[in-house]
């Protein structure tokens, strides 16, 4: 990574299958960690995050589940040209709700809903991939700002 030195918190990314199962992988993955979870501060999670709407709009929950999450994913959109709905709460039911039921901060980011969603139909001419580039830089630019940082990266439980 070009940008290693930068780092002070390490990053794992991790693949996981069966989430429309019932998150499975995620769910095996929080009761077989690799590492303690006690030292993983947060999931940032990226479900459907291909089809940036024309009003540039990136969703997401969980924003409230660490300290100043709300206003950093705010912040971070505008320079990307990027308009942020950012909720504290409303953690959703994507793979990231394995690790907050086990009291870590999480990130659920989408683009929206669409006509295809779950359907044949949802094929790959329909991916908006400059709007995927977008997005992928703005979540890129959360976990740098993240693990970057050694502010004390603590939990803060949602009303769902």
């Amino acid at each position: 990574m070009a940008r290693k030195t930068e780092l002070k918190r390490s990053v794992l990314l991790v693949a996981f299958g069966a989430e429309e199962q019932g998150l499975l992988g995620s769910k095996y993955f929080v009761d077989n960690p690799v590492v303690p979870l006690s030292q993983i501060k947060i999931m940032i999670n990226m479900d459907m995050v291909g089809r940036l709407n024309d009003a540039k709009q990136v969703y997401m929950g969980g924003a409230g589940t660490f300290p100043g999450g709300v206003e950093l994913m705010k912040e971070l959109g505008p320079p990307l040209g990027l308009s942020p709905v950012v909720h504290a709460g409303s953690v959703g039911g994507s793979d990231h709700v394995s690790f907050y039921k086990k009291n870590i901060s999480v990130l659920g980011i989408h683009t929206g809903g669409h006509p295809q969603y779950h359907t044949p139909e949802d094929t790959v001419e329909l991916i908006n991939f400059e709007g995927q580039k977008q997005v992928c830089q703005y979540i890129f630019n959360a976990i740098m700002k993240v693990a970057s940082s050694t502010y004390d990266m603590k939990f803060i439980p949602q009303g769902e």
